[in-house]
């Protein structure tokens, strides 16, 4: 098992939750969602990614147990998130997310060929995933943010 900070073994929680943001606020909430998950996360070391797509969340927590329940469980109150359901969460060998304390993606129709390759796409009923699969998505996603920020800073 990896450790962080001394005997605390790393942790990952996966859980998906319902939009309960207006859509034309959508991009804004998100970019505040953004800005407090990277200043709290990074005082904690927390990483993980954010997924947004239709009307759902899909995000991946990783850091010591305690504090990825505890980052949990103050997104459970937050008034944005409904219907909230840990699809996965348990110990992690190594960190998948590791490049961001946090990562957002709204995925768009040009994003397809992500779903279609992980028959999501008909339809996306994120609660309905496995673990297994939820974190087979976040990681394409994770690919696709890491080549377009070396695209960005080319």
């Amino acid at each position: 098992m990896t450790e962080i900070s001394g005997s605390r073994t790393l942790h990952r929680l996966i859980y998906t939750s319902r939009v309960a943001i207006p859509t034309p606020d959508l991009d804004h909430e998100i970019g505040g969602i953004i800005r407090a998950s990277i200043r709290n996360n990074r005082q904690v070391g927390v990483t993980g990614l954010l997924l947004v797509h239709e009307d759902h969340f899909v995000q991946a927590l990783e850091g010591a147990a305690e504090v990825v329940m505890t980052t949990y469980r103050r997104i459970l109150d937050d008034p944005r998130h409904e219907q909230s359901k840990v699809l996965s969460a348990g110990p992690a060998t190594e960190r998948e997310f590791g490049d961001w304390n946090m990562c957002a993606r709204r995925m768009t129709p040009g994003d397809d060929a992500i779903l279609d390759a992980l028959d999501a796409r008909k339809v996306f009923a994120p609660a309905t995933f496995s673990g297994k699969a939820a974190l087979r998505l976040l990681t394409a996603v994770r690919g696709i943010q890491a080549r377009t920020h070396r695209a960005a800073l080319i």
